[in-house]
């Protein structure tokens, strides 16, 4: 093979080489963000958002508000328009009542 043919083939594999990470840098991430409002729709046996499990979230005065007593490991919380009884160890919605206006 001849120098000249030789350099421009160097040159053509050196110059793809310093594109390659220009290309892979423009790619857009895979990654998903956590939102910061859950907007689907909750059923029985979801799992409620973590912040449903912590107490400053929980109704001291549910009798008053004409709820059933929560069940062990359980408690009420305000979700918009309802009240949901959540399991505090691992977020299961056991019940789904409407607020009483």
């Amino acid at each position: 093979m001849n120098s000249k043919t030789l350099i421009a083939s160097l040159a053509l594999v050196a110059g793809l080489a310093a594109i390659s990470p220009i290309v892979q840098a423009a790619e857009p991430q895979k990654t998903v963000q956590p939102s910061a409002t859950n907007t689907r729709e909750l059923v029985v046996g979801d799992r409620a958002p973590d912040i449903y499990q912590r107490p400053e979230k929980a109704i001291g005065n549910w009798k008053a508000k004409g709820l059933k007593a929560p069940k062990e490991q359980a408690q009420w919380v305000q979700v918009n328009g309802k009240y949901m009884m959540v399991m505090i160890t691992n977020g299961t919605i056991l019940d789904i009542t409407p607020v009483e206006r």
